[in-house]
């Protein structure tokens, strides 16, 4: 044998001893491939599934939010309603704060009326309710009159 056959001898050898060495990790490759193409293989399957549930829940979402705005209308109008009666409450409270007022300054001005002509006992009591009197009938004449149905 010349050198050239011994060179080619221990490449084969070289190559053999790789196949060898490779041999285990190759057929791991091989089964994570077969693995993988499995994996791929019900992948549209799976895909399908999530995509079929996936409008399912959709379709229920809309046919919630659908009810849910069919109720909001419904229910606007009370609340329409609600707000108009705490508008006409705060009028109604603004109108008996305005009548308390006038009433607190009737009856200062009552007391200093008793309190200037120095009325006292019963006597200062029945000078104060005519004074009282007096003020209500003066703003009942004020106050515009109202029909009654």
């Amino acid at each position: 044998m010349d050198w050239l056959g011994i060179g080619v001898l221990i490449i084969g050898i070289a190559f053999a001893v790789l196949v060898i060495y490779l041999l285990k990790p190759i057929k791991k490759l091989a089964s994570v491939l077969g693995s993988l193409q499995q994996t791929t293989d019900r992948l549209p399957k799976v895909l399908d599934d999530v995509t079929s549930q996936a409008t399912t829940v959709l379709q229920a979402s809309n046919t919630t939010l659908a009810n849910v705005n069919q109720q909001v209308t419904d229910i606007s109008p009370v609340f329409h309603i609600i707000g108009e009666v705490g508008k006409e409450a705060e009028k109604f409270t603004s109108a008996a704060l305005d009548k308390t007022t006038s009433l607190k300054q009737q009856t200062t001005g009552a007391k200093e009326f008793v309190t200037s002509k120095k009325y006292e006992g019963i006597f200062g009591l029945l000078s104060f309710l005519f004074f009282l009197s007096q003020k209500r009938h003066e703003i009942s004449e004020k106050m515009p009159k109202t029909k009654s149905n």
